[in-house]
C-alpha cells in the first residue's frame, strides 16, 4: 500500500495547480496531492515495519521538534482568530505533518521499483511546462484567479514561474551531478524560460559549488550556455521579462522587513502557524521561508527549523541530491518556497533518496 500511495502522489504532483478544488466546508483550496499524500502518510502509519524504521529514523526526532513547535504556536494564539482563519489555518499545519512521508516512503522502498514514475514525474512536469510556454506564453488572466500574471514566462503547472524555476534548477544541477547531459541542458534551457533570477541564482550557486569540488571546466560553459539563451529568447513588453525589474527587488526586501518587524512583536511563540492572513484579512506574504517560519514560531521555531535542515544535510549520501536540496534551501531565501506544497514534497522525496546508497547508475 505504501508503495502505490508513493506513486499515486509522484504522478499527481506534475499537474500542480490543475489538479485542485474547492470544497464547500473549507475556506482554502485543496488538492489531489493532499489527499494522496494523506493516503500514503495513513499506510505508513499502518504498517509496522515501516513505523519502526520511521521513529528510528535520524530526522524523527529533529521533526518532531519542529513540528511541535509549529503546532504550539498556532495553540497559543488560536484565541485571537475567527472560525475561518483556525480552519486555514490548521489545514496548513496538516500538510506540515503529512508531507514528510514522501521521505520516509522513499527510503522504506527500493529505489528500483520508484525510479520508473520518478522519471515518467518529472518528464510529465517538464512536458508541461513547455506546453504552456508554446502555445500559452500569455498566462495574464491568472490575475483573474488570484495569481500573478505572467507573459512570455514558463509558469509551467505551478502557475508560477518563481516556484517552477527552483524546481528545474535542482534538477538540472541534480542531472549535471549524474553526468546525464541531456536532461541537464533540456532543464537548464526550461530554466532560462522562466525569467526567475531568485532560480538563475540558486542554479549558478549549486553549479560553483560543483565546480570548486570537481573544477571541470564544463561547468563554466554551462553557466554561459544559460547567460547565452537567457539573452536570445524572446522578451516581449513587460516587467515579468526585464531582469532589471526593481519593483520585485523591493517588495522582497519589504516583506523581509515587515517579518522581522512581527517577530519582534512576538520573539517566542511567534503569531501561530499560518495565522499572518488574519493580520490583514487576506494573504500575507514573506518572501523568506526562514524569516517565515519565524515570524509565525517565534525562536523555538525557526531554531528547531534550521536544525532541522542542518540534520537534512547531515544524512545525504549522494552529492547530486545534495545539490539539488541546497539549490532549495538557497532559493528559499527569496522566495517562501519550501512551504510551497509542490517544493516541500520535492525536498522530501529527494532528500529520502539522497540519504540511502545505491548506485549511481
Amino acid at each position: 500500500m505504501i508503495y502505490y500511495a508513493l506513486v499515486l502522489s509522484l504522478l499527481v504532483w506534475p499537474f500542480g495547480q490543475l489538479l485542485s478544488f474547492d470544497l464547500s466546508i473549507l475556506p482554502t483550496t485543496v488538492y489531489f496531492m493532499d489527499f494522496s499524500m494523506g493516503v500514503l502518510t495513513i499506510s505508513l502509519l499502518c504498517s509496522s515495519k515501516a513505523r519502526d524504521q520511521l521513529v528510528k529514523d535520524r530526522l524523527f526526532w529533529p521533526l518532531v521538534v519542529f513540528l511541535s513547535a509549529a503546532s504550539l504556536s498556532l495553540l497559543i494564539n488560536i484565541n485571537g482568530l475567527s472560525g475561518e482563519n483556525i480552519l486555514i489555518s490548521v489545514s496548513y499545519l496538516l500538510r506540515l505533518f503529512v508531507y514528510p512521508s514522501a521521505y520516509f516512503a522513499v527510503k522504506h522502498i527500493a529505489y528500483n521499483r520508484i525510479k520508473l514514475p520518478l522519471t515518467i514525474s518529472i518528464s510529465l512536469f517538464c512536458a508541461l511546462g513547455t506546453m504552456q510556454y508554446a502555445l500559452m506564453p500569455d498566462m495574464r488572466y491568472l490575475k483573474l484567479i488570484g495569481f500573478d500574471d505572467h507573459y512570455y514566462r514558463l509558469v509551467g503547472t505551478f502557475f508560477d514561474p518563481n516556484f517552477t524555476g527552483a524546481i528545474l534548477g535542482g534538477v538540472s544541477l541534480a542531472a549535471i551531478g549524474f553526468y546525464k547531459w541531456t536532461p541537464a541542458v533540456i532543464t537548464l534551457v526550461m530554466l532560462a524560460l522562466t525569467f526567475s533570477r531568485a532560480s538563475y541564482l540558486s542554479f549558478s550557486s549549486g553549479l560553483i559549488l560543483l565546480l570548486i569540488k570537481q573544477k571541470r571546466i564544463i561547468y563554466i560553459s554551462l553557466l554561459a550556455l544559460l547567460a547565452f539563451v537567457i539573452f536570445v529568447i524572446p522578451k516581449p513588453f513587460g516587467e515579468g521579462v526585464n531582469l532589471l525589474r526593481t519593483f520585485s527587488i523591493f517588495s522582497r526586501i519589504d516583506s523581509w522587513y515587515d517579518g522581522l518587524a512581527l517577530l519582534i512583536q512576538k520573539p517566542v511563540f511567534g503569531w501561530g502557524y499560518n495565522t499572518l492572513r488574519s493580520i490583514t484579512g487576506e494573504r500575507y506574504q514573506i518572501d523568506n521561508s526562514f524569516i517565515y517560519v519565524a515570524a509565525t514560531t517565534g525562536v523555538l521555531g525557526i531554531t528547531s527549523f534550521i536544525y532541522l535542515i542542518y540534520r537534512s544535510f547531515k544524512s545525504i549520501r549522494v552529492f547530486p541530491g545534495f545539490l539539488f536540496i541546497i539549490s532549495l534551501v538557497i532559493h528559499s531565501l527569496f522566495n517562501n518556497g519550501l512551504f510551497y506544497i509542490w517544493i516541500f514534497f520535492a525536498y522530501w522525496v529527494v532528500l529520502g533518496l539522497s540519504s540511502r546508497e545505491y548506485k549511481q547508475s
